[in-house]
């Protein structure tokens, strides 16, 4: 019997307030101060955003939701995807996140990030049933919570400073980051199991929870759709991997690595 059978017993889981005078000739200096900028907004609607702000903007802030699937490529998913009737499809989920952004350079911003995917999945142990013949049931779960700061390159200049009234943002920005951070998790498995020496069928609830350090790099773009609403597509990767508690003795790391496409909302100050 594997060393994996054998432990059983112990295992199974983001005002205008120019000073200007207020003298008789301000408002009509304004306005055609700010007639200039738009007029060549109207002539290049094409690759800038609609409308303009009086500054560039020096943060963003965004909510994302969208599709989170883990890697599940360590032994611990092998052992449960073996015995369970799960497949490491089961450990997707609905996910999450909200971005902080802050400009430090013409194309860069310091990206702040927090999210969360979680998921629980009903199963059966594949070749045993209980002495009634009913299946022998469990809850498996997979909660993932990363804490993040990194770097997000545009890759063409997210706008165009006109005059010094007028910043008009481009309708299309790409861009590519990299960072790291902190990924909490928790898994979680409970239900009926099997004690693979005796074959007697015991209540339990296994847990490893903790959190280590992470890494990622995404890519994705913004879509203006007006001068203060963006619609953001993320696509990005993160690993980690952490020992399991003791529980799940004789198993190693967790891969807590995996891949989330998400979109969402952001908007500029």
């Amino acid at each position: 019997m594997s060393r994996h059978a054998a432990s059983l017993q112990r295992v199974t889981r983001a005002t205008l307030a120019p000073a200007l005078d207020r003298r008789r000739f301000a408002w009509p200096l304004i306005a055609l101060t700010a007639a200039a900028p738009m007029a060549l907004f109207a002539q290049d609607v094409g690759e800038r955003g609609d409308g303009f702000l009086f500054r560039r903007p020096g943060v963003t802030f965004g909510i994302r939701g969208g599709y989170d699937r883990p890697m599940a490529q360590s032994d611990l998913y092998d052992f449960t995807i073996r015995q369970l009737t799960l497949d490491r499809g089961d450990f997707a989920a609905v996910s999450y996140a909200v971005d902080l952004g802050v400009r430090v350079a013409k194309r860069v911003d310091l990206m702040f990030s927090g999210g969360d995917a979680r998921r629980s999945k009903p199963s059966e142990f594949r070749d045993f049933i209980d002495t009634d013949d009913q299946p022998i049931a469990q809850t498996t779960s997979l909660r993932r919570l990363p804490l993040t700061v990194g770097v997000r390159y545009a890759l063409t200049s997210p706008g165009e400073q006109i005059s010094r009234l007028a910043w008009i943002p481009s309708r299309f920005t790409p861009w590519v980051g990299l960072g790291g951070g902190l990924m909490h998790y928790n898994f979680r498995q409970t239900g009926d199991f099997v004690d693979f020496n005796t074959l007697r069928v015991f209540p339990k609830t296994f847990a490893s929870k903790g959190q280590t350090a992470m890494a990622y790099a995404h890519l994705g773009a913004d879509l203006s759709l007006n001068e203060r609403f963006l619609l953001t597509g993320d696509l990005r990767y993160s690993a980690a991997r952490t020992p399991l508690s003791d529980t799940f003795e004789g198993f190693d790391r967790i891969d807590l690595s995996g891949t989330a496409a998400t979109i969402g909302i952001s908007v500029r100050y």
